[in-house]
C-alpha cells in the first residue's frame, strides 16, 4: 500500500486493517447505500472509526455506540449523527426512537450476548447484521432464527481468513483502501504511540479499553527490540555439553547424539552421579565415540547443588557451550487423586532445573540452550496435568530467553520407545497408541530432527507421529479450530452409527445384550483381559480399572455411540451394568423410536446391581425426558 507523503507511518500503520474490514463488511457484503440508517457498536474502536468514515461516505445516516462518555463525546466529533451508551441495554429503544420505529439497514455488531440479540431486534425487513465479534462463536450461543424471519442477513465476519482463504478478494479490498486514502477519502484514525520499551503500558491501555482508535508500536532505533538468533547446531570440540538427566533414558540418548556430532565434552549430571546403575558402561561408549566425558553427581534443582557441579565444570573443561536439560519425572494421576507434594514432585526437577541451570549460567558462552519438553503440551494429557505444565513452563522459558536475545529451543517430543519411561513400559507404550493415535519413535530417529528443528529458527517446536482422528477419540481438544488443518487431513471422528441405528431396531432384551457387549469388549481392552473375564455385576475397579482407564472407556463409549456420558458415571464402583443403564437413560435423552424409550424404563429405580423388568404392556410416551428414570 502506497503511504502519501504527508501521512506518517505511525499514522499509516492505523489504515490497513481496519478500512479493509469497513468496506469489506459495509461495502462488500453489505451493499450500504446512500440514505440508508446502520448502527455501529464500539465505534470508539478501531474499525467502528473506519465504519463511520466509510458509511458517511457512502452516505448513509450513522448510529454509533460506545462504552464512556469521553469516547462518546469524540464519536460526535467523529461525524457519528446519533451517540448511544453501547452499555445500557436501552440503546435498542432509543434506536427505534430515532429511526421512528422502523428501526435500521445495517448493524455492524461487536456486543455478545443479550446486547447482540437487541441489536438483531432493532433491523428493519430486508436488514443486514455484520458479525465481527468471536465471543458467541467460541461459546457456540444460540440465535433464535425468529430474529431472522424478514429476510435479514447474517454475516459472520472473520477477516484474518482473507488473505489466507481469498487471497485476490483481500488484494482487491487492499487496493481500494490504498486509493481511498491517496484521493482523501479516508483518513487514518486517532492513535496513541508507545515505543517497544513501553509495550506493556500498551497492553496495559488496551487492556482496561481507554484508547481511542489504535494503540501504535514505534521502534526507537534498536532501543528495547532484541530479534532472537536463531539456535544454531554447531557443537565445538572446544566446549563442554552438560546434560541434565543425561545419565538414563532420552538424557543419554541424547548425551550419545552430542559425542555422535562432534561435541568434544560431554558432562552428565545425575541424582547419584556415578553410583547410577549403567554408568560405567554408558561413560565407556561415549569415550568409543571420541568424546571427553565427566560425570557428576548433583541436584539440577538445587541452586547450590547446580553451582557446585557448574564451578567444577568451569575449573576442569573447556568453556560451558551446551545445556541439554533433558531431567523429567512422570506420574499419572487424575487432579482429584492429587496433592500438592505430587505435583511438586514432577514441577521440581523439570521446571525448577531449567529456571536454575537459566540463572546460573548467563555468565556462560552457550550456544545451545536445548530444553526436553513434550508433545502434551500442544495435545493434552489426561492424568498428567502437573507433567503438561512443567513442561509449558519450559517452553515459556525458550521463548523468553529468545526475546531477551539469548539461545533457547524447547523442543516438544512424542513418545520415545526405546529410552526414558517408555522403554520398560509396555503397558504405557499401548495405552499411548490407544488413547494417543501415538507411535512411540526410536531416540535416534527423534533426535536426528534436531538440525532441523534448530535451522527453523523456532523457540519451541514438536516433534512426533501422530494419528490425529485416533488422539481425537481421547482428547476432545482436538475438536478446536487451532487442529483444523491437520484434522482435515483425516477426515471427522469415527463413530459406530450402525451401532446406534441396529440398537433403534432391535427390542428391549437384545437391545440391552449389545449394550452389556459392547461395554464388555471395550472393557476388556483396556484392562487386557478376555471378554469372558468381564463380570457385569462386579466393579471395573476390582478387576484393575483405574481412573486413567476410566477416562478411556469412557471416550471409547462416547465414541462409538454418539453421547457425552459424565465421567462420575464411571466412579469407583461402577460395574458393567451400572453403565449400561446410564448409557440407556443418555441415548433415550434423545427423540429416538419407542424401544429404546423402553430400554431406559427397563432400568428404572434399578440399583447397580440388578434390573427390574418391565411388562410388554407398560405404557411409554412417544417422547419424554427420561434422564430421571435412567437416574440410580
Amino acid at each position: 500500500m502506497r503511504i502519501p507523503a504527508e501521512t506518517s507511518f505511525a499514522a499509516a500503520a492505523t489504515v490497513p486493517v481496519v478500512f479493509v474490514t469497513a468496506i469489506y463488511a459495509l461495502g462488500t457484503l453489505a451493499k450500504l447505500a446512500a440514505g440508508e440508517h446502520v448502527l455501529i457498536h464500539a465505534a470508539a474502536g478501531g474499525v467502528g472509526l473506519a465504519a463511520i468514515q466509510y458509511a458517511k461516505h457512502r452516505g448513509a445516516f450513522v448510529i454509533a455506540t460506545a462504552g464512556s462518555e469521553t469516547k462518546r463525546a469524540f464519536l460526535r466529533l467523529a461525524g457519528a449523527d446519533h451517540v448511544l451508551d453501547s452499555r445500557d441495554l436501552g440503546f435498542a429503544d432509543a434506536v427505534r426512537a430515532i429511526t421512528e420505529g422502523q428501526g435500521v439497514d445495517v448493524v455492524l455488531n461487536s456486543l455478545s450476548g443479550e446486547a447482540m440479540e437487541q441489536s438483531l431486534g432493532v433491523l428493519k425487513p430486508f436488514g443486514r447484521f455484520l458479525e465481527l465479534g468471536k465471543r458467541d462463536f467460541y461459546l457456540n450461543s444460540r440465535i433464535h432464527l425468529r430474529a431472522l424471519r424478514q429476510n435479514i442477513s447474517y454475516f459472520a465476519i472473520d477477516v484474518d481468513q482473507l488473505p489466507i482463504q481469498r487471497p485476490d478478494l483481500a488484494r482487491a479490498l487492499l487496493g481500494e483502501v490504498s486509493e481511498a486514502l491517496a484521493s482523501g477519502t479516508i483518513r487514518p484514525l486517532a492513535h496513541r504511540a508507545f515505543s517497544f520499551a513501553a509495550i506493556e503500558d500498551a497492553f496495559r491501555l488496551m487492556q482496561a479499553s481507554g484508547h481511542i482508535g489504535k494503540i501504535v508500536l514505534l521502534p526507537a532505533g534498536n532501543a528495547g527490540l532484541r530479534l532472537p538468533p536463531p539456535t544454531e547446531l554447531a557443537l565445538r570440540r572446544d566446549g563442554t555439553y552438560l546434560v541434565t538427566g543425561g545419565l538414563t533414558g532420552f538424557g543419554f540418548a541424547a548425551a550419545r547424539w552430542l559425542a555422535e556430532h562432534g561435541a568434544g565434552s560431554v558432562a552428565l549430571l545425575g541424582r547419584r552421579g556415578a553410583a547410577t546403575p549403567g554408568a560405567e558402561d554408558r561413560v565407556a561408549e561415549l569415550r568409543s565415540l571420541g568424546a571427553d566425558v565427566s560425570i557428576h553427581a548433583g541436584d539440577a534443582a538445587d541452586p547450590a547443588s547446580l553451582s557446585v557441579v557448574l564451578d567444577e565444570i568451569r575449573t576442569r573443561h573447556p568453556p560451558l557451550r551446551g545445556v541439554v536439560h533433558a531431567a523429567s519425572v512422570i506420574a499419572d494421576a487424575l487432579a482429584t487423586e492429587f496433592d500438592t507434594a505430587d505435583a511438586s514432585a514432577i514441577l521440581r526437577p523439570k521446571l525448577g532445573g531449567a529456571v536454575a541451570l537459566d540463572r546460573l549460567t548467563r555468565d556462560d558462552p552457550i550456544e545451545l540452550f536445548l530444553l526436553f519438553s513434550s508433545a502434551t503440551t500442544l495435545l493434552g494429557a489426561p492424568g498428567q496435568g502437573a507433567y503438561v505444565a512443567a513442561n509449558c513452563a519450559l517452553e515459556a522459558l525458550a521463548r523468553a530467553r529468545r526475546a531477551e536475545g539469548k539461545p533457547g529451543l524447547a523442543v516438544a517430543w512424542g513418545p520415545i520407545e526405546d529410552a526414558g519411561y517408555l522403554a520398560e513400559r509396555r503397558d504405557a507404550r499401548d495405552a499411548l497408541a490407544r488413547r494417543l493415535g501415538a507411535r512411540p519413535l526410536p531416540a535416534t530417529q527423534a533426535l536426528s530432527a534436531l538440525p532441523a528443528i534448530c535451522d527453523s529458527g523456532l523457540a519451541v517446536a514438536g516433534f512426533a507421529e501422530t494419528n490425529w482422528n485416533e488422539a481425537r477419540r481421547f482428547l476432545p481438544t482436538l475438536s478446536a479450530p487451532f487442529f483444523a488443518e491437520v484434522r482435515g487431513e483425516t477426515g471427522s471422528l469415527p463413530n459406530d452409527g450402525s451401532l446406534v441405528e441396529r440398537l433403534s431396531e432391535l427390542d428391549i432384551e437384545e437391545a440391552l445384550a449389545l449394550l452389556k457387549t459392547v461395554v464388555a469388549e471395550e472393557a476388556a481392552g483396556i484392562l487386557r483381559l478376555p471378554v469372558a473375564g468381564i463380570d457385569e455385576f462386579r466393579p471395573l475397579s476390582e478387576m484393575g480399572m483405574d481412573s486413567l482407564m476410566a477416562v478411556e472407556l469412557r471416550l471409547a463409549l462416547e465414541s462409538r455411540l454418539r453421547i457425552d456420558l459424565p465421567l462420575m458415571s464411571l466412579a469407583e464402583g461402577t460395574s458393567v451394568a451400572s453403565i449400561v443403564k446410564r448409557l440407556a437413560g443418555a441415548l433415550s435423552a434423545r427423540p429416538q423410536p419407542r424401544e429404546l424409550l423402553r430400554l431406559a424404563e427397563r432400568y428404572e429405580g434399578a440399583g447397580d446391581d440388578a434390573a427390574a423388568p418391565v411388562s410388554d404392556s407398560t405404557e411409554i410416551p412417544e417422547t419424554a425426558d427420561l434422564n430421571s428414570a435412567a437416574a440410580e
